[in-house]
């Protein structure tokens, strides 16, 4: 899979194989709750159904061939049938995954896409997430299935998303970011690495990404500042890992990408 996060951070991730082998869902929906371990990696894979992916805890990334997805609490993801991906827990979590059968594929899209999660929505999936595998899909739950599609479908989409690159000059820019986002290298210093003018660098964010070089790295330290908040980690400890100068600095560039301090986010 072309820029896979695998690629792009340390040694430290523990890479397993998904552990779900059913052949098929043979129901609507069905649910699967997990617990993520810190910094566990599950390889490329894909289903012949839909999924949701959400964590009622803790923040976990999916990249799939179109980019990488950051899926925070107030977030899930959709997932159409037969999209490779794969999962990555930084700080650990609780994964609840509702797997979704393609006959609500027209209804919630052929592409994938992050969702909205409201408390409604939020305690429908909890509610699923608790249901036996085995349950027998009578006329209630049908009726139940029906609010969840219903409410996937009117959910808005979220911008917790940054799409792939293929302008090999790039590459090496994103790998080391992703890494390590607190790198504070300029653009003029990348351009004398990579071979390219720092005019041409920011010519290729923006066709990439539509967002040039400073956009694109404040939105990558916020979308990891997220995972660093929700794991607990002080504005102070965030401010410093991601390479600012003070925590005043950090809230500055949090409000820019996401309208809010990262005291309101927490409250939210």
């Amino acid at each position: 899979m072309t820029e896979s996060l695998s690629d792009q951070t340390t040694s430290k991730w523990v890479s397993i194989r998904t552990r779900f082998n059913l052949k098929a869902l043979g129901k609507p929906v069905y649910p699967r709750a997990s617990s993520m371990p810190p910094w566990q990696h599950v390889q490329t894979h894909q289903h012949t159904w839909g999924q949701l992916a959400y964590t009622s805890n803790g923040v976990m990334s999916i990249s799939t061939p179109a980019g990488n997805f950051v899926i925070p609490p107030n977030q899930a993801l959709w997932l159409p049938p037969h999209l490779p991906h794969e999962t990555f827990c930084r700080y650990g979590g609780h994964f609840r995954s509702v797997y979704i059968d393609d006959e609500y594929v027209d209804v919630l899209g052929h592409k994938a896409k992050l969702l909205h999660v409201d408390e409604l929505l939020k305690a429908i999936i909890l509610e699923i997430c608790q249901w036996d595998p085995n349950y027998t899909p009578d006329e209630k739950k049908r009726r139940f299935i029906d609010v969840f599609i219903d409410r996937l479908e009117s959910a808005p989409t979220s911008a917790f998303f940054m799409p792939t690159a293929q302008d090999s000059r790039l590459l090496p820019i994103i790998s080391e970011l992703y890494a390590n986002p607190g790198c504070n290298k300029t653009l003029q210093q990348w351009g004398e690495e990579v071979g390219a003018s720092t005019r041409t660098l920011n010519r290729l964010f923006n066709k990439s990404f539509t967002m040039n070089f400073s956009q694109w790295k404040q939105k990558l330290r916020g979308l990891r500042a997220v995972e660093m908040i929700e794991a607990g980690y002080s504005q102070q400890i965030i401010a410093e890992q991601l390479g600012f100068e003070s925590s005043s600095a950090f809230n500055t560039a949090f409000k820019k990408v996401f309208n809010c301090t990262p005291g309101q986010y927490l409250r939210k």
